[in-house]
Protein backbone atom coordinates (compact mmCIF):
# COMPACT_ATOMS: atom_id res chain seq x y z
CA UNK A 1 0.00 0.00 0.00
CA UNK A 2 2.83 2.60 0.56
CA UNK A 3 4.53 1.96 -2.69
CA UNK A 4 1.30 2.45 -4.66
CA UNK A 5 1.00 6.06 -2.84
CA UNK A 6 4.42 6.75 -3.11
CA UNK A 7 4.24 5.41 -6.73
CA UNK A 8 1.11 8.41 -6.65
CA UNK A 9 3.17 10.90 -5.42
CA UNK A 10 5.84 10.22 -7.87
CA UNK A 11 3.70 10.80 -10.78
CA UNK A 12 2.41 14.23 -9.40
CA UNK A 13 5.63 15.42 -8.63
CA UNK A 14 6.56 14.67 -12.41
CA UNK A 15 3.73 16.43 -13.89
CA UNK A 16 3.81 19.92 -14.44
CA UNK A 17 0.60 21.93 -15.14
CA UNK A 18 -0.27 25.18 -16.87
CA UNK A 19 -2.89 27.90 -17.03
CA UNK A 20 -4.11 28.82 -20.21
CA UNK A 21 -6.61 31.70 -21.62
CA UNK A 22 -8.72 31.20 -24.60
CA UNK A 23 -7.01 33.46 -26.64
CA UNK A 24 -3.56 31.27 -27.35
CA UNK A 25 -1.66 34.04 -29.25
CA UNK A 26 -1.91 35.61 -24.99
CA UNK A 27 -0.76 32.29 -23.62
CA UNK A 28 1.98 30.99 -26.25
CA UNK A 29 4.52 32.83 -24.17
CA UNK A 30 3.96 31.23 -21.34
CA UNK A 31 3.61 27.70 -22.29
CA UNK A 32 6.81 27.89 -24.61
CA UNK A 33 8.62 28.97 -21.23
CA UNK A 34 6.93 26.10 -19.48
CA UNK A 35 7.77 23.81 -22.00
CA UNK A 36 11.64 24.73 -22.06
CA UNK A 37 12.06 24.84 -17.90
CA UNK A 38 10.07 21.53 -17.67
CA UNK A 39 13.05 19.38 -17.21
CA UNK A 40 11.23 16.48 -18.36
CA UNK A 41 8.47 16.68 -16.71
CA UNK A 42 4.93 16.09 -18.01
CA UNK A 43 2.83 18.86 -18.99
CA UNK A 44 -0.53 19.26 -18.34
CA UNK A 45 -2.71 22.31 -19.81
CA UNK A 46 -5.37 23.64 -17.65
CA UNK A 47 -8.00 25.69 -18.62
CA UNK A 48 -10.75 27.33 -16.65
CA UNK A 49 -13.81 27.49 -17.82
CA UNK A 50 -16.21 30.39 -17.56
CA UNK A 51 -19.83 29.82 -18.67
CA UNK A 52 -20.81 32.68 -20.51
CA UNK A 53 -23.48 35.08 -17.95
CA UNK A 54 -25.69 35.90 -21.14
CA UNK A 55 -27.10 33.88 -23.97
CA UNK A 56 -27.45 34.98 -27.39
CA UNK A 57 -31.04 35.20 -28.71
CA UNK A 58 -32.36 36.50 -32.22
CA UNK A 59 -28.82 39.23 -32.14
CA UNK A 60 -29.25 39.85 -28.43
CA UNK A 61 -28.17 38.98 -25.23
CA UNK A 62 -30.16 37.80 -22.32
CA UNK A 63 -29.38 36.70 -18.99
CA UNK A 64 -28.64 33.17 -19.05
CA UNK A 65 -31.72 32.64 -16.06
CA UNK A 66 -34.05 33.90 -18.26
CA UNK A 67 -33.96 31.62 -21.49
CA UNK A 68 -35.31 28.72 -22.08
CA UNK A 69 -33.57 25.49 -21.12
CA UNK A 70 -33.35 24.71 -24.57
CA UNK A 71 -31.52 27.57 -26.08
CA UNK A 72 -28.71 27.79 -23.45
CA UNK A 73 -28.37 23.67 -23.54
CA UNK A 74 -27.53 24.73 -27.21
CA UNK A 75 -25.40 27.40 -26.33
CA UNK A 76 -23.48 25.86 -23.83
CA UNK A 77 -22.67 22.73 -26.80
CA UNK A 78 -21.19 25.34 -28.95
CA UNK A 79 -19.11 27.17 -25.73
CA UNK A 80 -17.50 23.21 -25.13
CA UNK A 81 -16.79 22.83 -28.19
CA UNK A 82 -14.91 26.25 -28.99
CA UNK A 83 -13.18 25.22 -25.44
CA UNK A 84 -11.91 22.01 -27.45
CA UNK A 85 -10.90 23.30 -30.15
CA UNK A 86 -8.64 25.93 -28.45
CA UNK A 87 -7.11 23.43 -26.06
CA UNK A 88 -6.45 21.04 -29.05
CA UNK A 89 -4.37 24.35 -30.42
CA UNK A 90 -2.54 24.12 -27.22
CA UNK A 91 -1.44 20.47 -27.67
CA UNK A 92 -0.59 20.87 -30.95
CA UNK A 93 1.69 23.21 -30.35
CA UNK A 94 3.18 20.75 -27.33
CA UNK A 95 3.38 18.06 -30.02
CA UNK A 96 5.52 20.23 -32.51
CA UNK A 97 7.91 20.95 -29.34
CA UNK A 98 8.50 16.93 -29.26
CA UNK A 99 6.35 17.11 -26.18
CA UNK A 100 3.07 14.71 -25.32
CA UNK A 101 0.97 17.05 -23.22
CA UNK A 102 -3.02 16.35 -21.66
CA UNK A 103 -5.80 18.65 -20.86
CA UNK A 104 -7.60 19.62 -18.47
CA UNK A 105 -10.60 21.75 -18.46
CA UNK A 106 -12.69 22.98 -14.91
CA UNK A 107 -15.82 24.85 -15.36
CA UNK A 108 -16.08 27.46 -12.49
CA UNK A 109 -17.22 31.36 -12.78
CA UNK A 110 -14.43 32.65 -10.90
CA UNK A 111 -10.59 31.61 -12.86
CA UNK A 112 -8.52 32.68 -9.57
CA UNK A 113 -10.70 30.53 -7.53
CA UNK A 114 -10.93 27.52 -10.10
CA UNK A 115 -7.32 27.31 -9.97
CA UNK A 116 -6.97 27.27 -6.45
CA UNK A 117 -9.37 24.63 -5.96
CA UNK A 118 -8.07 22.40 -8.63
CA UNK A 119 -4.42 22.68 -7.05
CA UNK A 120 -6.06 21.25 -4.40
CA UNK A 121 -8.38 18.51 -6.09
CA UNK A 122 -5.31 17.20 -7.84
CA UNK A 123 -2.66 17.93 -5.56
CA UNK A 124 -0.34 19.95 -8.00
CA UNK A 125 3.17 20.16 -6.86
CA UNK A 126 4.43 22.32 -10.45
CA UNK A 127 2.43 25.31 -11.97
CA UNK A 128 2.75 27.78 -14.11
CA UNK A 129 0.72 30.71 -15.23
CA UNK A 130 1.05 34.50 -15.97
CA UNK A 131 1.92 37.12 -13.72
CA UNK A 132 0.63 39.53 -16.37
CA UNK A 133 0.12 40.40 -19.93
CA UNK A 134 2.57 40.59 -22.41
CA UNK A 135 1.95 44.23 -22.96
CA UNK A 136 2.69 45.16 -19.03
CA UNK A 137 6.32 42.92 -19.39
CA UNK A 138 9.75 45.40 -18.54
CA UNK A 139 13.22 43.71 -18.00
CA UNK A 140 12.92 45.35 -13.96
CA UNK A 141 9.66 44.01 -13.98
CA UNK A 142 9.59 41.40 -10.33
CA UNK A 143 5.89 42.10 -8.82
CA UNK A 144 2.76 40.06 -9.79
CA UNK A 145 0.69 42.92 -11.86
CA UNK A 146 -2.37 40.19 -12.32
CA UNK A 147 -5.27 40.50 -9.83
CA UNK A 148 -5.33 36.32 -10.59
CA UNK A 149 -2.06 35.88 -10.00
CA UNK A 150 -2.05 37.50 -6.96
CA UNK A 151 -4.80 35.59 -5.50
CA UNK A 152 -3.01 32.29 -6.33
CA UNK A 153 0.11 32.98 -5.04
CA UNK A 154 -1.77 34.02 -1.83
CA UNK A 155 -4.43 31.02 -1.28
CA UNK A 156 -2.63 28.03 -3.07
CA UNK A 157 -1.58 25.28 -1.02
CA UNK A 158 1.54 25.28 0.24
CA UNK A 159 3.16 22.47 -1.42
CA UNK A 160 2.81 23.46 -4.99
CA UNK A 161 5.95 25.69 -6.31
CA UNK A 162 4.08 28.04 -8.75
CA UNK A 163 6.69 30.14 -11.85
CA UNK A 164 4.53 33.08 -12.65
CA UNK A 165 5.89 33.79 -15.87
CA UNK A 166 5.18 37.01 -18.57
CA UNK A 167 6.04 36.92 -22.12
CA UNK A 168 8.16 34.21 -21.86
CA UNK A 169 9.97 35.22 -18.99
CA UNK A 170 10.09 34.22 -15.30
CA UNK A 171 8.98 37.02 -13.12
CA UNK A 172 8.72 35.25 -9.65
CA UNK A 173 8.67 31.85 -8.03
CA UNK A 174 6.65 31.23 -4.82
CA UNK A 175 8.54 27.92 -3.68
CA UNK A 176 6.81 25.06 -1.72
CA UNK A 177 6.61 25.12 1.63
CA UNK A 178 6.93 21.51 1.98
CA UNK A 179 8.79 21.69 5.35
CA UNK A 180 6.37 23.44 6.98
CA UNK A 181 3.56 20.94 6.72
CA UNK A 182 5.67 18.02 7.29
CA UNK A 183 6.28 19.59 10.62
CA UNK A 184 2.27 20.19 11.09
CA UNK A 185 1.75 16.35 10.16
CA UNK A 186 4.07 15.17 12.95
CA UNK A 187 2.64 17.57 15.49
CA UNK A 188 -0.91 15.98 14.59
CA UNK A 189 0.39 12.70 14.42
CA UNK A 190 1.69 12.75 18.01
CA UNK A 191 -1.45 15.04 19.19
CA UNK A 192 -3.95 11.94 17.76
CA UNK A 193 -1.30 9.17 19.23
CA UNK A 194 -0.41 10.95 22.76
CA UNK A 195 -3.22 13.10 23.68
CA UNK A 196 -6.84 11.83 22.18
CA UNK A 197 -6.85 8.75 24.34
CA UNK A 198 -6.59 10.75 27.19
CA UNK A 199 -8.72 13.15 26.22
CA UNK A 200 -11.54 10.22 25.73
CA UNK A 201 -10.56 8.83 28.77
CA UNK A 202 -10.97 12.03 31.00
CA UNK A 203 -14.46 12.54 29.18
CA UNK A 204 -15.66 8.86 30.24
CA UNK A 205 -14.57 9.74 33.84
CA UNK A 206 -16.07 12.75 34.25
CA UNK A 207 -19.36 10.99 33.34
CA UNK A 208 -18.81 8.33 35.66
CA UNK A 209 -18.16 11.07 38.29
CA UNK A 210 -21.54 12.98 37.72
CA UNK A 211 -23.67 9.89 38.04
CA UNK A 212 -21.97 8.82 40.92
CA UNK A 213 -22.79 12.37 42.67
CA UNK A 214 -26.07 12.76 41.04
CA UNK A 215 -26.75 9.49 42.95
CA UNK A 216 -25.03 10.67 46.04
CA UNK A 217 -27.18 13.62 45.91
CA UNK A 218 -30.44 12.09 45.65
CA UNK A 219 -29.90 9.35 48.39
CA UNK A 220 -28.89 11.08 51.43
CA UNK A 221 -31.37 13.21 53.07
CA UNK A 222 -28.81 16.41 54.32
CA UNK A 223 -30.89 19.21 55.34
CA UNK A 224 -28.85 21.84 54.22
CA UNK A 225 -29.00 24.42 51.40
CA UNK A 226 -28.08 22.62 48.55
CA UNK A 227 -24.81 24.14 47.02
CA UNK A 228 -24.23 25.67 43.74
CA UNK A 229 -23.30 23.40 40.55
CA UNK A 230 -20.75 25.32 39.50
CA UNK A 231 -18.53 23.74 43.25
CA UNK A 232 -19.09 20.41 42.04
CA UNK A 233 -15.58 19.68 40.47
CA UNK A 234 -15.21 16.61 37.73
CA UNK A 235 -12.39 16.17 35.55
CA UNK A 236 -11.94 18.42 32.18
CA UNK A 237 -13.89 21.03 34.04
CA UNK A 238 -13.60 24.61 33.51
CA UNK A 239 -10.44 25.74 31.10
CA UNK A 240 -9.39 22.01 30.70
CA UNK A 241 -12.50 20.84 29.23
CA UNK A 242 -12.16 24.26 27.02
CA UNK A 243 -8.37 23.17 26.25
CA UNK A 244 -9.01 19.82 24.88
CA UNK A 245 -12.53 21.14 22.93
CA UNK A 246 -9.36 23.61 22.03
CA UNK A 247 -7.11 20.75 20.84
CA UNK A 248 -9.89 18.30 19.20
CA UNK A 249 -10.87 21.52 16.65
CA UNK A 250 -7.26 22.17 16.20
CA UNK A 251 -6.67 19.00 15.40
CA UNK A 252 -9.68 18.38 12.65
CA UNK A 253 -8.28 22.16 11.31
CA UNK A 254 -5.00 20.50 10.82
CA UNK A 255 -6.43 17.43 9.75
CA UNK A 256 -8.07 18.90 6.34
CA UNK A 257 -4.77 21.10 6.09
CA UNK A 258 -2.68 17.88 6.03
CA UNK A 259 -4.94 16.32 3.64
CA UNK A 260 -5.08 19.15 1.08
CA UNK A 261 -1.76 19.51 1.46
CA UNK A 262 -1.30 15.75 0.46
CA UNK A 263 1.07 15.31 3.33
CA UNK A 264 1.40 11.57 3.03
CA UNK A 265 3.65 12.34 -0.15
CA UNK A 266 7.49 12.18 0.75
Amino acid sequence: MEEEGAATCQVLEEKLYVAVGREVWKNISNLMWALENSQGKKICILHIHQPSPTIPVLGTRFEASTVDEESVRAYRGKETAKTEMILQEYLSICLKKGVQAEKLCVEMDSIEKGIVETIYQHRIRKFVMGAAADKHYSIKMEDLKSKKANFVCQQAPATCQIHFTCKGNLIHTREARVDEVRALSVLLSDFQRLVLPQVRSDVQNSRSSIDTISSEVLLSDIQEEPNDSSSLAFPCSGMGLNMMNFLINSTKLWQKLTIQNHEHCE
